[in-house]
C-alpha cells in the first residue's frame, strides 16, 4: 500500500459497499477516508403495572443502550392483607418467615407459626385411644385395645344412628348415621339444610334469604353483600374511606379527648364537675334562675322550694283585675261577666248562667237589600238598574258582568270608573330631502331624525285601569332606481326605547329591466294590553337596504293610527 501513497497514481482499487461511504484517491493528497452513514437504532421502554424500566444511553459504542428493570410491589395489596413477596440486593424473595403467619390451627390440628410444623393434635379426655403410632402416624387400637367392646347406638332428635357387626376383626361394628332434617322448624321458617346424594349441604342461596336490612345497613339478597349505610341527612361527616371502611374526618369523630364545658343562658345556671374518666365522670348540674327584678317592674311569681319550681293560684291572682264588661273576685280567683245596668240593655243572664241577647226583630228589607237578617238569609246588597229589569238593558248576565263591587276593607259598595278610550290619527311628510342609497350591505336607516312614534304614558286617560294599547303604521313612499336596482324598504320598530327590529314592508328582488319611479303604500301595527299606571311607546324609522344599483327616495309620508281603550 506504501506505493499508492506516492506521488504516482495508485494501482489498487476501493469500492465502497452498503452504508459505507469512501472518499479521496488514496494519494498523499487526498487519502482515502472510510465512513459509515448507518443510523442509530431508536430504542424506547414503556413501563407496566409490575415492572418499572430505565433506559439510558445513546445507542452509540462510546454510550451503548442499558436497559434496566425493576419489579413493581404492590405496597397496599387489594385483599387488605401485607405484600409477601420482598426486593433485597440480590433479587425478589419469599420465605417461610413471611407465609408462616397466613396459617394458623383449628379442630384437631396444632400449628407452630414459629417453625411452619402443623402436627394433629389429639384429645386429652379421659377414654381417648388414639394415639402417635411407631411411625409417626395417627393410630387407634382395634376396639381401643383388649376385649371387643359392648356398643350400642342412641338416636336423637337429630340424628338416626344403627349398628351392625360384634366388634371382631372378623365382623367389625358398622355405624351408621343419618341425619334428620325437620320438615317444620318450630318457628314456622323453611329448613334451609339440605340433603343431596354427596352429603348436607347450605349455600348461600338458602341463607341469603334469612336477612334484611336495619337502621345503619344496606342488604342485597340476590349478591349477600352488607354494608354500612351512612345516613343521607345534612351535616352527616360519617362516609366511606379510600379503604372501603366507615371513616369520620378529623373533628367530626372522638379522636380528642370529650371536653364538656357549662354553658350559662339568662334562666339557666350550669356548673361541670369531674375530669370525664371512669373514675372520675363528668357530672353536669343545671340551676334554673329566677329574676328577682323581672323587667316589667312587677313581682316575681315563679318560686323555687325544696321540690323545684312552683306557681300557685295565689300568686297568680293579684295579677289580673276586671275591665269592661267583667267583675273579678281576687280572692276567690272568679272571673265573670258584668251585665250594663244602662236602659234599654238586652243582655241577661240565660237560665243556664250564659250571657243571653233575645233575638231582635225582623228588619225591613228596602231597595238594594236581600235577605231577612238571619244567619240562613244574611242582608246583602242587590244592585239594580233603577227600576228597570236588567235584561231589559245589558244583555250580559248580571252574576258575572255587574262592576258593583264590595270594598272589604271598608265595606262600602263602589263601581270602578267608567270605560275611557282615546284615538288619534296623523300624517307627517318626512322632511329628508332626497337621499340616494347605494349597496348598503344591511338595512340602512334613512335617518335618526325621520320617524313617527304612538305614545301612550302612565295614568293619561285612566289612574286605575289598564289599557288596550293599538297603533298602525302606513307608510307612502315614493322612490326611483337605476336600471338592474335590487333593494328592498320597510319600517325599523322600535317599542319602548328598546332595540331597532326591521320589519319589510316592499322589495325588488330581481336585478334587470330598466330604471323605474314608482309610489308604494305598505303598512305595520303594533298592539299591547297593559297594567294599570304602565305607559308605551312604539316609534318607526323608515329603512332601506340596497343589494344593487342605486335608489333615490324622493318623498317619505306616514299617516300613524293610535288608538288607547280602558280595559
Amino acid at each position: 500500500m506504501a506505493a499508492c501513497c506516492s506521488v504516482a497514481r495508485c494501482t489498487c482499487r476501493v469500492t465502497a459497499g452498503p452504508g459505507v461511504t469512501v472518499d479521496g484517491n488514496g494519494s498523499a493528497a487526498a487519502p482515502y477516508v472510510i465512513s459509515t452513514d448507518a443510523a442509530t437504532t431508536a430504542l424506547g421502554v414503556t413501563d407496566t403495572t409490575t415492572v418499572d424500566l430505565t433506559l439510558t444511553g445513546d445507542g452509540s459504542a462510546g454510550a451503548p443502550y442499558d436497559v434496566t428493570a425493576a419489579v413493581i410491589l404492590d405496597p397496599a395489596p387489594p385483599g387488605g392483607g401485607d405484600q409477601l413477596l420482598q426486593s433485597g440486593p440480590d433479587g425478589l424473595f419469599l420465605e417461610c418467615e413471611q407465609v408462616r403467619e397466613c396459617f394458623s390451627a383449628g379442630d384437631g390440628a396444632a400449628y407452630d407459626p414459629a417453625t411452619g410444623v402443623i402436627t394433629a393434635r389429639v384429645s386429652a379426655d379421659a377414654g381417648n385411644s388414639t394415639v402417635f403410632g411407631s411411625d409417626g402416624g395417627i393410630f387407634t387400637p382395634a376396639g381401643g385395645g383388649g376385649e371387643p367392646t359392648a356398643l350400642g347406638v342412641t338416636d336423637s332428635t337429630t340424628l338416626d344412628l344403627s349398628v351392625s357387626g360384634t366388634g371382631t376383626a372378623a365382623d367389625p361394628y358398622d355405624i351408621t348415621g343419618a341425619v334428620i332434617l325437620d320438615p317444620a322448624p318450630p318457628g314456622g321458617g323453611d329448613q334451609l339444610l339440605q340433603e343431596g346424594p354427596d352429603g348436607l349441604f347450605l349455600e348461600c342461596e338458602q341463607v341469603r334469604g334469612c336477612f334484611s336490612a336495619g337502621d345503619g345497613a344496606a342488604y342485597d339478597p340476590a349478591t349477600g353483600v352488607i354494608e354500612a349505610r351512612p345516613s343521607t341527612d345534612a351535616g352527616n361527616t360519617l362516609a366511606f374511606g379510600t379503604d372501603g371502611g366507615l371513616l369520620v374526618p378529623p373533628g367530626g369523630g372522638t379522636a380528642d379527648p370529650t371536653v364538656v364545658e357549662g354553658g350559662n343562658s339568662t334562666t339557666v345556671d350550669t356548673e361541670v364537675t369531674g375530669a370525664g374518666t371512669a373514675a372520675s365522670p363528668y357530672i353536669v348540674t343545671s340551676s334554673v334562675i329566677l329574676d328577682p327584678a323581672p323587667p316589667g317592674g312587677g313581682d316575681q311569681l315563679l318560686q323555687a322550694g325544696p321540690d323545684g319550681l312552683f306557681l300557685e293560684c295565689e300568686q297568680v291572682r293579684g295579677c289580673l283585675v276586671a275591665g269592661d264588661g267583667a267583675a273579678y273576685d281576687p280572692a276567690a280567683g272568679e272571673v265573670e261577666a258584668r251585665l250594663s245596668a244602662d236602659a234599654a240593655n238586652t243582655v241577661v243572664f240565660g237560665t243556664d248562667g250564659g250571657l243571653f241577647v233575645p233575638a231582635p226583630a225582623a228588619p225591613v228589607v228596602g231597595c238594594g237589600l236581600t235577605g231577612d237578617g238571619s244567619v240562613g238569609a244574611p242582608l246583602t246588597a242587590n244592585p239594580i238598574a233603577g227600576q228597570a229589569a236588567w235584561a231589559d238593558t245589558w244583555s250580559c248576565a248580571d252574576e258575572t258582568h255587574s262592576t258593583l263591587k264590595c270594598d272589604p276593607d271598608t265595606g262600602a259598595l263602589w263601581t270602578p270608573p267608567e270605560h275611557t278610550s282615546a284615538a288619534l290619527t296623523l300624517q307627517q311628510n318626512h322632511p329628508m330631502g332626497t337621499p340616494s342609497f347605494t349597496a348598503t350591505g344591511g338595512y340602512a336607516i334613512v335617518s335618526t331624525d325621520v320617524w313617527s312614534e304612538g305614545t301612550v304614558t302612565a295614568d293619561t286617560i285612566s289612574v286605575c285601569r289598564g289599557l288596550a294599547f293599538s297603533a298602525t303604521f302606513t307608510g307612502h313612499l315614493e322612490a326611483s332606481w337605476t336600471a338592474g336596482s335590487v333593494f328592498s324598504i320597510g319600517y325599523a320598530v322600535q317599542i319602548n326605547g328598546g332595540a331597532l327590529g326591521v320589519r319589510v314592508m316592499h322589495s325588488r328582488l330581481q336585478a334587470g329591466g330598466v330604471a323605474g319611479r314608482e309610489r308604494f303604500t305598505f303598512s305595520t301595527a303594533q298592539a299591547a294590553m297593559l297594567a294599570a299606571h304602565t305607559g308605551y311607546a312604539v316609534r318607526v324609522y323608515p329603512a332601506i337596504q340596497v343589494t344593487a344599483g342605486t335608489v333615490t327616495l324622493q318623498q317619505w309620508i306616514t299617516d300613524t293610527h293610535m288608538i288607547v281603550t280602558t280595559r
